[in-house]
């Protein structure tokens, strides 16, 4: 028993050393890398200087059924705002260039570097893919040709190593995610990571996006069904109604502490 305990313990030791090695060194599959701009090429190619979607939400926790409206902002590939408006509460998540804020039943609290480096909204996924490949930073590996559903699709996997800033590297893993192309669009059809407040025993919990029904918005394509799922059960179904882009949006608009 203790042999196995011990075996276990080095083999936990080791992946996590070579993790940690890795997570410092920038890894681009040319593969991954040219899948995912073909991908931000099949959406419309350049990121819009900012967009404002609304649309309605039906929210699913346990045998409990809501439904609301959804405001979802993005600036550039670094700023996002997600608002569900729902019969009992108001929720906003704010991201802003490393920092992020949640708001419920009107309390406003910071959110640790851990969760925040999951906050990013994905419901507009063109600025989040972008961001992927102008952060230089960014490790971008790919996976292979998978089936999903009944598409099949190409999975590629990224991740933040903080390569320029040291100090922030342990935050790495906090920043995982999978994504997966369909192959004959290259257009996304499911994003997903897993959300965490601190590392040790704090909960994981995965969160996915599927995405369906892709419309022009003056020439960039944005999903108008939205599956996302949370901890592996289906949580909420969200249909985009509207669609404006560069409206004008500032720093203001996308308050963090």
């Amino acid at each position: 028993m203790r042999a196995a305990q011990l075996s276990a313990s080095i083999l936990f030791f080791v992946s996590r050393l070579f993790f940690q090695q890795s997570a410092s060194v920038v890894t681009r599959d040319p593969q991954a890398t040219a899948l995912l701009q073909s991908a931000v090429h099949s959406m419309g190619g350049n990121v819009p200087t900012d967009s404002v979607a609304t649309g309605n939400v039906v929210v699913v926790a346990g045998s409990l059924t809501t439904s609301g409206t959804i405001r979802i902002l993005t600036r550039g590939t670094d700023q996002t705002s997600e608002q569900f408006s729902l019969s009992q509460s108001t929720d906003t998540t704010v991201y802003s260039r490393g920092a992020a804020n949640a708001t419920t039943y009107g309390k406003t609290e910071s959110l640790s570097l851990e969760r925040t480096a999951s906050c990013q909204s994905a419901v507009f996924p063109l600025p989040f893919l972008a961001a992927a490949l102008t952060n230089s930073d960014e490790a971008i590996q790919y996976i292979g040709l998978e089936t999903l559903g009944q598409a099949q699709v190409r999975h590629i996997h990224t991740w933040n190593t903080y390569n320029s800033n040291p100090s922030l590297q342990f935050l790495s893993d906090f920043t995982i995610t999978d994504i997966w192309l369909d192959a004959s669009t290259n257009l996304p059809l499911t994003i997903s990571f897993t959300r965490r407040d601190g590392s040790g025993a704090q909960p994981k919990i995965p969160i996915a996006f599927s995405y369906s029904d892709f419309q022009s918005a003056n020439g960039v394509l944005y999903p108008y069904q939205i599956q996302e799922s949370v901890n592996g059960t289906h949580w909420a179904t969200i249909t985009i109604q509207s669609v404006a882009l560069n409206t004008g949006l500032i720093d203001a608009d996308f308050p963090v502490r």
